[in-house]
């Protein structure tokens, strides 16, 4: 008996076994490429989500810092009160808030706080303020209470800047 001999006496088995391996070596191969394109996209997908996200903070403490820079200000005689819109800036937020999960838990924490401090201050506005007859996105704050809002304004620049550290 030749080597050749016991080849042929089993090349059907031979064969399928290559054949297996081979079926088996591809399906490994594919789902490697797979899992590494699936880690691609949830990297561009949390790259896009941080952008959107430190823009609009920027937007949101910029914002935020021309309002205290022009209270500080002094009032003009005859100006008894200021206008102070109460739509959120949060509209990148909101739409990425269902995927924000693919963020750093530390991230997430910073990031939710920033917005949730926000939400809370145009909460409180109506608090300090007095509605707007003509508009349903503004308030009138009373010149005595423009201290407050100073304050309350203040206080968010903070975790804004640590949600936009985080990220960045």
């Amino acid at each position: 008996m030749t080597i050749c001999s016991e080849i042929e006496k089993f090349q059907t088995l031979i064969v399928g076994l290559l054949g297996f391996v081979g079926v088996i070596g591809t399906l490994w191969i594919n789902a490697k490429l797979a899992r590494q394109q699936r880690r691609d996209e949830l990297a561009h997908e949390r790259d896009t989500l941080r952008t959107a996200l430190i823009e609009e903070l920027r937007i949101n403490r910029h914002s935020l810092r021309e309002n205290i820079a022009s209270l500080k200000e002094p009032m003009p005689d005859g100006r008894g009160s200021v206008l102070v819109p109460t739509d959120p800036m949060d509209g990148a937020y909101r739409t990425f808030l269902a995927r924000i999960g693919i963020l750093s838990r530390s991230e997430v924490h910073k990031v939710m706080n920033a917005y949730l401090l926000l939400q809370t201050y145009y909460g409180s506005l109506f608090i300090i303020s007095v509605p707007v007859q003509t508009s349903d996105c503004s308030v009138n704050v009373p010149a005595e209470n423009v201290h407050l809002l100073i304050g309350m304004q203040e206080r968010l620049i903070e975790p804004i800047d640590e949600a936009i550290a985080a990220l960045e």
